[in-house]
């Protein structure tokens, strides 16, 4: 089960694509944040994990409640909670004092940072309000969390201006030290067929790039690569790999707004997606009609030959694509197709690679997949 707590709208940067919305002072109550633990816990089968995701707006401008929630977890372990946990944050990189740090890692909480890439990509789109980029400052904070915290992720986000600069960005962030690159595309952008080619270009750069890391001794996660890799061994998507929006997997906005994804709640104001509110319960009619919605409904799809392994069923990347949670869009077909060819180059060079394979394999035993 995954629990997302979007703690707060507001947020010290005003990134170009975000899709939070506009930052405004909203901070979610200690109230609020246990009731939804409560409701994680009765709603979750017993033994089942839950995933809390700690985000924003920028999460940790609300430290102090992050704390207290965490608390407030570990108290429920502490009384007998049938349910193992797991917490992790994503954060813009720049309130990561020593205090925060320390606390991750007391606490054993997975970080993700968000770093685009080389200063002149990461620039483009995350700065501040007054137009001053925020690369010299998250760069400063993600090398001291290298130092202090094992297995520091990043999330880039690329769109039409930044893909041909992605193999590059892979690398740099890579340099640094880190070990998992997740690469995400700007789902709001607007993708011309000229972006698709270079989608293609830029996976298959990337694919060379992570070949050459494994063949050289160098464990790194993609996960563009990877997923499709464990695809690939798998046979293709099985029902419980698809969206589990609604179901198993669900956003809460700072008002306490229930949302079938983390990535649904904007500023909370799309009456159409949101599914009730924790204090007043599940709208168990609009969920269930919501559900009816969820997969893909494309008649094209259904022709093709990977379609058992293209995530065209990811419903928040299909509703900012067109509109609609069942229907997928041009570039994500565009950019599904490429990066099967990609990932295929990667799994057939690196099949017999020791490496490579442990590297996979730990997904499964670790329930990543």
């Amino acid at each position: 089960m995954r629990i997302s707590l979007s703690l707060t709208h507001r947020c010290n940067l005003a990134c170009e694509y975000c899709y939070a919305g506009r930052p405004f002072n909203r901070d979610m109550s200690l109230a609020t944040a246990k009731k939804i633990v409560d409701w994680a816990q009765e709603i979750t089968p017993p033994g089942h994990r839950i995933e809390y995701y700690f985000f924003g707006g920028e999460p940790l401008l609300c430290f102090e409640r992050m704390q207290e929630i965490t608390e407030y977890i570990h108290e429920q372990e502490a009384n007998g909670s049938a349910h193992p946990v797991r917490l992790s944050i994503t954060t813009n990189g720049t309130p990561l004092t020593q205090p925060v740090l320390n606390f991750l890692k007391e606490e054993d909480i997975d970080l993700c940072v968000s770093l685009d890439g080389p200063a002149r990509v990461h620039n483009l789109k995350r700065h501040y309000r007054d137009g001053r980029g925020s690369f010299d400052q998250v760069v400063d904070n993600l090398k001291r969390a290298i130092d202090q915290l094992d297995r520091v992720q990043v999330n880039a986000v690329y769109g039409p201006a930044t893909v041909e600069a992605l193999p590059e960005s892979v690398a740099f962030i890579a340099d640094l030290g880190v070990f998992a690159v997740h690469l995400n595309a700007d789902i709001c952008a607007s993708w011309t067929a000229d972006a698709y080619a270079s989608l293609e270009k830029a996976y298959g750069q990337i694919a060379d790039y992570y070949i050459d890391s494994y063949r050289s001794g160098h464990e790194l996660a993609v996960n563009l690569i990877d997923s499709k890799s464990i695809i690939f061994l798998k046979g293709g998507y099985a029902s419980r790999d698809k969206c589990g929006m609604g179901e198993t997997e669900w956003g809460f906005a700072p008002s306490g707004n229930i949302y079938p994804c983390e990535r649904f709640i904007g500023e909370d104001d799309n009456a159409s997606l949101c599914l009730g509110n924790i204090h007043t319960g599940l709208d168990t009619t609009r969920r269930d009609a919501l559900l009816e919605h969820r997969g893909n409904h494309n008649a094209a799809c259904g022709q093709c030959s990977l379609e058992g392994y293209c995530m065209n069923w990811c419903g928040c990347t299909n509703y900012y694509m067109t509109g609609h949670t069942e229907l997928a869009g041009p570039m994500l077909c565009a950019s599904e197709k490429a990066l099967v060819q990609a990932a295929g180059h990667v799994f057939t060079a690196l099949h017999d690679n020791d490496l490579f394979v442990d590297h996979l394999m730990a997904y499964v035993r670790e329930g990543r997949q």
